[in-house]
């Protein structure tokens, strides 16, 4: 039996929507089709989605017996809904077909579902086996409530081998969530009725237009509506008036209110939204309307396409007063300043270009919303705004904004942009005067293109009134100021006479109720300053001081970060390598929820050194990879970082060629920087020299490191001249003068908190350390800087140097764990030391099978093996992780630079049996149990004995 159709006007005409092929989609149908226990297939969309002419177009190519019935809002009514299902199967099968049908009188009315039911069931009964029936605009019934019994009893009543296609313009209804659940129905997603590219060409091919097909789909997005008008050859720029006398028309109040708004954001999400118009719009991405939607229920990322956002904005610019559309703009670009910086943009095109009477003017506007954006750090919003209006309508204000929005990207042009705003400004405003010379200076911070000094800059400042001894950092753009002026001179020109003055006033704002995120810059400035100087002491109470909240209310996403990179700094100070990597983990995760990235590198890299002190090899090279991928030559600061950090993590893997390679590089940026970043780049030069045996240019290197330290008071340069001193010493057999310079090292690193210096060479140091402990020079100190660089003990180490487990079997058994005593009772402990105690019999290793036969003789098959797993995991809970007891080729060994056994320590220092240091060899636990282990007695009853 032919399709018979019941349609109103279409855009395409018949030929075409009967030859209208859709592989993809046929293929979904006949899958959902054929699901077992499939009776009807829902096909929700919005209006123009295509849903009638893919319903049409697929039944034309499986020719399909058929019937189709297009409902209206006379269906609503039970009664004439059953007539005209009558009508349609007396059109279908002819008049003998309804001679029985039920009549629907007044008394059904009642109970409306089960007089449908015995319609539905004759209408199905008397169609063929393979028939499909399609009702087209389901939504005409309303509301779920009139339509859920209604479609319960007509899909009870498709017979197996039939189909029920039902088209509406609405979502499938939550009331019948229990047909969709037990497979009666199938759902067709209404986002795969968009067509694909290759659909599109095919199309387009087939209209006659193949080489139009990409730029129908641009258009278009692949909704079927738009893609009919181009197709049909109509223009493309009517698309927009055709979605708003189509789709749009079709929404209710609600929903076309929510996509007004979102019209102007770009991006639409929960900040600049409500919660019930992200739902909708989140409800109508889903029936088909031309909206992405991305991220999460809780952070929604919704962004309309650019036909249906141009359609939305014409009509509200035909249909609403200029004034009413900008306050609507403008209430926008408040909730979009720190959320999207390219919705900013274009808002703030539209806002200033619509009505400047109401708007007050391109120039004004963008002042008034600059600060927020910078303080979000929408930079390249701000900067891409500005740089769109001609150079002669940019005002003083205007100049000063592009230059702070300069500032991230290219410093030297944030420095010119400031210099304009100069240029432009009158006597009368000198406030703006002292922000344009602030940032000026500000840029030397970090832009390196302008090695001149600064005095100049700071005496125009003078001359503006503007000094450190006047400047009054309560006032939140006064505070601004003193940062940014002190962060150039602090790393630039530390001798300047007004640097300390500055630093002050620096330090006081921290106590003052200015912005917090202003206090979080000031704070993490400071603490970058004690970093390079390595006075590490000073970071510790930075954050108590600065009273740092990032997540409280008026923080923005940078100040978040700064926290982040701060909190690294005094990770530093604290030797806390496992909070280091945790907060490290923590900012980078806050930079891609942001999508801020400006600190990336400097973030990685820290977290790189901390991985490396952690011991965690792998996730350092990861980080220092990330940092190299994205390197920028033209950024110095992030150049001197990553070589200074390179040929560090190099000289402690053993590489001191390459340590030295990476620490001219990092020289080179460091040069223009200043004298703090120079030194520490310069010591890391002088250990890798010092490695290499290179004694002219180290000595030339180390004449230019005491420049530098004498110079600025450096005490991380003075820790490494020390060191270096130290080592020249002891390798001319001046043991006196190598422990007069290892009693002053340590009394700066102990002062300083200096607990890892980049740039140490770690064998080298490990042995000049050990002379230390060995002849008690500042011990504890030097304990703690080898425990915290995670030294491997010299060959001749002392019996104090700082192992992080300590075994003790000579006069009694006992434990220590980063010099704390680990309690030896409890059944839990048995086997993990029964286990111990056969490995320092056994000389420190054994196999794995020789270690469980002798603990569990009697165990059958693997179980032993089982069984010294167990005890093995427990072990290294005991000893603080798996160094202590590694597993290399099934052998099981107490490394021995991290465990200090006193019965095997001995013989390596005498090259004697082990038995003639014990005091007592009989009486001795080690050696009864070697006895009983030659007699071929169980090591456990040798243990116990």
């Amino acid at each position: 039996m032919a399709p018979a159709f019941v349609l109103g006007a279409h855009l395409l005409p018949p030929d075409v929507r009967r030859r209208l092929a859709r592989p993809r989609l046929f293929a979904e149908l006949d899958r959902l089709r054929a699901g077992a226990g499939c009776r009807a297939v829902w096909i929700g969309a919005a209006a123009g989605c295509g849903k009638t002419t893919l319903a049409a177009s697929w039944l034309a190519a499986r020719a399909a017996a058929s019937l189709w019935l297009r409902l209206d809002e006379g269906d609503r009514d039970p009664a004439t809904f059953a007539g005209h299902l009558r009508q349609a199967l007396q059109h279908a099968a002819g008049a003998r077909a309804v001679r029985r049908w039920p009549a629907f009188t007044r008394e059904h009315l009642a109970c409306p579902a089960l007089q449908i039911r015995r319609c539905a069931r004759r209408l199905f009964g008397a169609l063929p086996d393979e028939a499909v029936a399609v009702l087209d605009d389901v939504q005409a019934w309303h509301d779920d409530a009139t339509l859920a019994p209604l479609l319960r009893s007509l899909v009870d009543e498709v017979r197996p081998g039939q189909c029920l296609v039902l088209l509406s313009q609405r979502p499938w209804p939550a009331a019948l969530a229990e047909l969709r659940a037990d497979a009666r129905v199938a759902v067709l997603d209404a986002a795969s009725l968009a067509f694909d590219a290759h659909e599109v060409q095919a199309w387009s091919a087939m209209a006659g237009h193949a080489d139009e097909g990409d730029a129908w789909l641009a258009h278009s997005a692949g909704w079927p509506l738009a893609l009919g008008w181009l197709a049909a050859g109509l223009d493309a720029r009517d698309l927009p008036a055709l979605l708003s006398s189509s789709l749009l028309a079709g929404l209710d109040a609600a929903d076309r209110a929510a996509l007004d708004r979102a019209a102007w954001c770009p991006v639409a999400d929960a900040a600049t939204l409500s919660a019930d118009e992200v739902h909708r719009l989140r409800r109508l991405a889903h029936s088909g309307v031309p909206i992405d939607a991305a991220g999460t229920p809780r952070a929604p990322r919704l962004r309309l396409h650019d036909l249906l956002r141009q359609a939305l904005q014409q009509h509200q610019r035909e249909t609403r007063e200029p004034g009413e559309l900008a306050a609507t703009l403008a209430d926008m670009a408040r909730r979009l300043q720190a959320v999207d910086e390219d919705g900013a943009v274009a808002l703030q095109l539209e806002a200033a270009t619509l009505d400047t009477a109401h708007v007050g003017g391109a120039d004004a506007t963008l002042c008034t919303l600059a600060p927020a954006w910078l303080a979000s750090a929408r930079h390249a919003a701000l900067r891409a705004r500005i740089e769109r209006l001609p150079e002669a309508r940019r005002s003083a204000a205007l100049w000063f904004w592009l230059a702070q929005a300069e500032l991230p990207r290219s410093p030297g042009a944030a420095r010119a942009c400031a210099d304009r705003a100069l240029a432009l400004l009158g006597p009368d405003e000198a406030g703006l005067a002292a922000r344009c010379h602030a940032l000026a200076i500000a840029t030397h911070f970090q832009s390196f293109d302008d090695t001149r000094p600064l005095a100049a800059r700071v005496s125009a400042l003078r001359a503006l009134g503007v000094a450190a001894e006047t400047c009054d950092v309560r006032d939140s753009a006064q505070a601004g100021v003193a940062v940014g002026v002190w962060s150039a001179l602090f790393l630039r020109q530390p001798t300047h006479p007004d640097c300390a003055a500055w630093q002050a006033r620096v330090r006081a704002l921290l106590h003052e109720p200015v912005d917090a995120n202003i206090r979080l810059r000031a704070a993490m400035l400071l603490a970058k300053q004690s970093w390079y100087q390595g006075r590490h002491a000073d970071l510790i109470a930075l954050p108590a001081l600065a009273r740092i909240e990032p997540g409280r209310a008026g923080v923005q996403p940078y100040g978040r970060l700064l926290e982040g990179l701060m909190r690294q700094y005094v990770a530093w100070a604290g030797a806390d390598w496992p909070a280091g990597l945790r907060c490290t983990h923590e900012a980078l995760t806050v930079a891609d929820e942001v999508g801020i990235h400006l600190l990336d590198a400097h973030l990685r890299l820290h977290g790189a050194c901390f991985a490396a002190l952690r011991g965690d090899d792998a996730q350092a090279r990861a980080w220092l990879d990330a940092v190299a991928g994205q390197a920028d030559p033209a950024r110095r600061m992030e150049a001197w970082h990553h070589f200074t950090v390179r040929g560090w993590l190099a000289l402690r893997g053993g590489d001191a060629a390459a340590a030295e390679a990476a620490s001219r590089v990092a020289i080179d940026a460091a040069q223009a920087m200043g004298p703090d970043p120079h030194a520490m780049a310069l010591a890391l030069r002088c250990h890798a020299l010092q490695t290499l045996d290179d004694a002219p240019a180290l000595r030339t290197a180390q004449r230019e490191l005491v420049a530098l330290a004498d110079a600025t008071e450096n005490r991380l340069a003075a820790l490494h001249l020390h060191l270096l001193n130290a080592h020249t010493a002891a390798g001319s057999g001046d043991r006196d003068g190598c422990l007069r310079q290892l009693r002053q090292a340590l009394r700066v690193a102990r002062a300083c908190a200096l607990w890892a210096p980049i740039g140490i060479e770690p064998r080298a140091t490990a042995a000049l350390l050990n002379e230390a402990i060995a002849a008690g020079v500042e011990r504890d100190a030097a304990c703690r800087l080898a425990r915290a660089m995670r030294l491997a003990p010299p060959p001749q180490a002392s019996v104090h140097w700082p192992w992080p487990v300590r075994v003790r079997t000579l006069g009694g058994f006992a434990i220590e764990v980063d010099d704390r005593a680990v309690s030896a009772e409890g059944k839990q402990q048995k086997r993990p030391l029964e286990l111990l105690q056969a490995l320092v019999a056994l000389g420190g290793s054994a196999g794995r099978e020789r270690l469980a036969d002798l603990l569990w003789p009697e165990a059958e098959g693997d179980r032993a093996l089982d069984a010294l797993e167990v005890a093995l995991r427990r072990l290294r809970q005991l000893l603080g992780g798996p160094d202590a007891v590694p597993l290399r080729g099934g052998r099981l060994t107490l490394d021995p630079h991290h465990v200090w056994v006193d019965v095997l320590r001995a013989p390596l220092a005498a090259r004697r049996p082990v038995d003639a240091f014990l005091p007592d060899q009989t009486a001795h636990w080690a050696v009864t149990a070697r006895e009983r282990l030659a007699r071929g007695a169980p090591l456990s009853a040798s243990l116990a004995a």
